[in-house]
């Protein structure tokens, strides 16, 4: 059976290079901070947020905190990527609301892409990018000790290269192959995060979209690899997490994101945090604020 994941980070920051072909890869989830994700697979079927669409090698992904993604899915193939991430309380602590690094690092929101790749004429400021990031994503994954002068010495100077980089990006969203059955799944994720307030059926996402039901289903899990009504139980789970943090109560954040009673709100989030509502208020609430 599916599960939906919430992969709390509690250690400031963790970096990890990975090449395998994982029998089970993880599922849609969230992470209560930033992901710097670097492939070099070729990914074709990316989940991030709002959006399916297929990612080529050398592509940097900054994902933000609270963001639904899933990017990778085939069991038995190998990926070869780089992983960083970061807790979003200790990077608000270390560098403040206004620091001038990418939002998508602190903040709820777009996603950030930026092609690494070296073309002539082409990526205006990534010149030897790749490399620079490469080198110090091993540097920074081969140490045991993160806290000490010399890993800090390296993780600064990473999230310096980034922030670099994402001010000669053009643009927060490049443009990306998106096929046509990719198109139509991206139009009912866009629907659901605009009624995500709301208590969505797939009956009604079929009849918005003039789709059979269990077509619709079948699109969605071909590209976003989990049923629709999972994908809405995993965007308001993470809605709620954002919505606990600011301090909202459990009660609030129940009818605000339109549970038909507490006790499925309750349940629901449990299952996908592992942790009730009331104790992640009181556990998280403030923390980066």
């Amino acid at each position: 059976m599916e599960t939906l994941l919430f992969f709390p980070l509690d250690s400031p920051y963790h970096a990890a290079y990975r090449c395998n072909a994982p029998e089970d890869p993880v599922g849609p989830h969230s992470h209560n901070g930033a992901e710097l994700y670097l492939t070099l697979t070729p990914l074709p079927d990316v989940l991030i947020e709002d959006r399916v669409f297929a990612v080529s090698e050398y592509t940097l992904i900054i994902i933000p905190p609270f963001c639904v993604h899933q990017l990778y899915h085939e069991s038995g193939v190998c990926y070869e990527r780089y992983v960083l991430n970061i807790t979003d309380s200790w990077l608000r602590n270390i560098f403040g609301a206004d620091a001038g690094i990418p939002s998508a690092l602190l903040n709820k929101g777009t996603p950030m892409l930026i092609d690494l790749k070296e073309k002539k004429g082409e990526n205006l400021g990534c010149t030897g990018a790749a490399d620079r990031i490469i080198s110090l994503l091993n540097d920074l994954s081969s140490r045991t000790d993160r806290l000490s002068p010399e890993a800090l010495t390296v993780f600064f100077t990473l999230i310096s290269e980034i922030t670099a980089l994402a001010g000669h990006a053009s643009s927060h969203h490049p443009a990306l192959p998106v096929t046509e059955s990719q198109k139509k799944v991206n139009e009912i994720i866009s629907y659901i995060q605009d009624n995500i307030e709301n208590d969505l059926t797939v009956k009604e996402l079929a009849d918005h979209f003039h789709l059979h039901p269990d077509y619709l289903s079948r699109l969605f899990r071909q590209h976003a690899h989990m049923p629709p009504g999972r994908y809405i139980d995993l965007q308001r789970n993470a809605c709620a997490q954002e919505l606990l943090r600011q301090g909202m109560s459990v009660s609030t954040v129940s009818e605000k994101l339109g549970y038909s009673s507490y006790a499925y709100f309750f349940r629901n989030f449990q299952k996908i945090a592992g942790i009730s509502p009331a104790r992640y208020r009181t556990r998280y609430a403030h923390t980066d604020i």
